[in-house]
């Protein structure tokens, strides 16, 4: 197994919480969002599916700041945002501000988010102690809150703690695996020899965990949606789950979002993903399918689709915005949609919108004189 130098190690402990923290935010949109569902498993990993704006954050800062007094979920709203806005130091300093509120006047559901928002705000700022520490109070508080996720959520922090201390942990196991969660991977051992299954010896490891796999599943790919970073070690978590299920496209496309954001075991992901293409290779002549494996290439252009869907959508928001309209309401959020899917054009784009409404005019009177012309000669007959 590769070694890590002093520096590699130092490199490492500052890029952890950008490679692998997402846990879970609480702000008034959090129920709305999570009612509705995750993404598709195709468009999460790669990327199609709407995050807010800056314009969205800035202009609830704006808005929040301007009033005389907050409610206890507009110190979530307002953390939230300027979490969003990397101003993490604020977020954190309006939790103080709702923990004043609080002591005065306690309320249950509050406290509990009190407790998630500040741990994951100290997680995503490499505190894992004060972060562990946040959201174990959170948890019981409310175990079922977010789905059952914050209990992963505390797993992922130890297993970045762990990997803090020695880095090696990246390549040994995944956060599930750290977990002792039993995660069946025949398939990338043949890949990478033992090392990638190497067993547990953390403190207290009393044998394999059976993996409850839907409950996983929805845990990191609920941190994925809502924790406002999209963590390398999310999507090699999903690799695996995928894996497991010899689901084996999804976990080539999960093992190639953990890559390009930078996971420290990225090449033992990347000796994964080529063995599923050999797979592949292999298996071809043999169905008869005319099946075409994906490629770097499609990789690469489904990743550039996504980030310009995204970047429409933004867009989109950010202008209406700036119009002065309500972008929460659901028939604000499907015709932003429309616009990112590119089945409507951007309002406030003048030529583009001209330009579409010319087209379906001329489209509508072609359509017209050919049924006018039909008519016509129908009557001489």
């Amino acid at each position: 197994m590769v070694g890590y130098t002093d520096g590699m190690k130092s490199l490492l402990a500052i890029a952890l919480a950008g490679v692998a923290m997402t846990p879970c935010l609480w702000d008034s949109d959090t129920l709305d969002t999570e009612l509705r569902g995750l993404p598709e498993a195709f468009d999460l990993i790669v990327g199609k599916w709407h995050r807010h704006s800056d314009a969205y954050y800035e202009d609830r800062v704006a808005k929040l700041t301007d009033k005389a007094a907050l409610t206890l979920v507009d110190f979530d709203d307002l953390a939230v945002a300027y979490e969003h806005l990397d101003k993490r130091d604020k977020a954190i300093e309006v939790m103080a501000d709702k923990a004043m509120v609080l002591a005065a006047k306690p309320d249950k559901e509050h406290q509990y988010r009190y407790h998630a928002n500040l741990g994951t705000f100290y997680a995503h700022a490499g505190k894992f102690d004060d972060a562990l520490r946040e959201l174990r109070t959170a948890v019981e508080l409310n175990p079922d809150a977010h789905f059952g996720r914050e209990v992963y959520q505390i797993e992922l922090i130890e297993y970045v703690a762990a990997a803090k201390k020695e880095p090696a942990v990246w390549r040994l196991h995944s956060s599930l695996r750290h977990a002792g969660y039993s995660v069946q991977l025949t398939f990338a051992r043949a890949a990478l020899g033992v090392s990638f299954a190497t067993p547990i010896t953390q403190p207290g490891w009393n044998g394999p965990r059976v993996l409850d796999w839907d409950a996983a599943y929805k845990a990191l790919a609920g941190m994925l949606r809502f924790g406002g970073l999209e963590g390398a070690e999310l999507y090699r978590g999903l690799g695996e789950l995928y894996l497991s299920k010899a689901h084996l496209n999804l976990a080539w496309w999960a093992y190639g979002r953990a890559i390009e954001r930078g996971h420290p075991a990225a090449s033992d992901l990347e000796i994964v993903r080529k063995a599923i293409a050999s797979h592949w290779d292999s298996a071809r002549p043999h169905k008869n399918t005319g099946q075409v494996n994906p490629t770097e290439g499609d990789y690469d252009q489904k990743r550039a689709e996504a980030d310009e869907w995204l970047a429409r959508f933004q867009q989109a928001e950010a202008e209406a915005i700036e119009r002065g309209e309500d972008v929460r309401s659901e028939a604000a959020l499907k015709s932003l949609l429309a616009v990112a899917n590119g089945t409507t054009p951007i309002a406030g784009d003048e030529e583009s919108s001209f330009n579409w409404r010319v087209t379906t005019l001329m489209s509508c009177m072609c359509l017209f004189g050919i049924l006018f012309f039909l008519r016509a000669r129908g009557g001489k007959a």
